[in-house]
């Protein structure tokens, strides 16, 4: 029976874990589809509008159903962005930066008012391949992660460990933030993946010799300390 339970208790912990894996993995996926979608689209927009653009009437080819979808979107990419969608901006022509300027959420307007310059342009194409290229490579760790029991062990027993930490969160008296901060410290990483391997040793073990034959040995243990 405990060995049954054992058993059990080790599968849940790696199917718990496969599907952490796989919804990260996955995530990757859909924020590499948006990305570059949101690329395309507004490389699209950008040469229609630089295409018949005219310098003295700071005009040219407006798609106003392109503006509608880079706009509605804007918050999203930005936000996925992170750091790779921010700069120390130096307007042209100008002395003064603005630190942590927003590059895409600041230059889509400015094809409205006729402000936008190639520098705008090329800011935001550039932050957007950086970021493309990182979660390609990102997304590379994420599917040898899928083929990994290992990583769907440590996964998913450092998901369970977390339950503590979610109630807490749940009535309020820790943030989502310091949830976030926990569960990446490295601190809680080495710690849960130690307790994960011991675990997992342990939980084999006990199911090759038999339950009564590990307590045993662990008392023996105990006994020559």
């Amino acid at each position: 029976m405990i060995t049954t339970l054992i058993i059990f208790g080790i599968l849940t912990v790696f199917i718990i874990g496969f599907v952490q894996v796989y919804n990260r993995h996955s995530r990757v996926v859909k924020k590499i589809s948006f990305a570059g979608e949101y690329r395309n689209k507004f490389v699209e927009f950008a040469n229609k509008y630089f295409q018949t653009y005219d310098r003295y009437n700071r005009s040219g080819d407006f798609d106003g159903e392109l503006y509608v979808w880079l706009t509605m979107n804007v918050s999203k990419i930005q936000s996925n962005l992170g750091t790779f969608g921010v700069m120390d901006y130096i307007a042209p022509f100008q002395t003064y930066r603005v630190s942590n300027y927003q590059i895409v959420i600041n230059t889509i307007p400015k094809f409205r008012d006729g402000s936008v310059k190639d520098f705008d342009t090329n800011s935001v194409d550039d932050c957007l391949l950086r970021y493309i290229g990182y979660l390609e490579e990102y997304s590379k760790d994420t599917q040898k992660n899928l083929r990994n029991p290992i990583v769907w062990f440590r996964e998913g027993f450092r998901e369970i460990l977390s339950i503590p930490i979610f109630i807490l969160n749940w009535f309020g008296i820790i943030s989502n933030r310091t949830v976030n901060s926990i569960k990446d410290s490295l601190i809680y990483k080495v710690i849960s993946g130690l307790i994960a391997l011991v675990t997992l040793v342990s939980g084999l073990v006990t199911i090759v010799v038999g339950y009564d034959q590990s307590v045993k040995f662990i008392f023996g243990l105990i006994g020559k300390q």
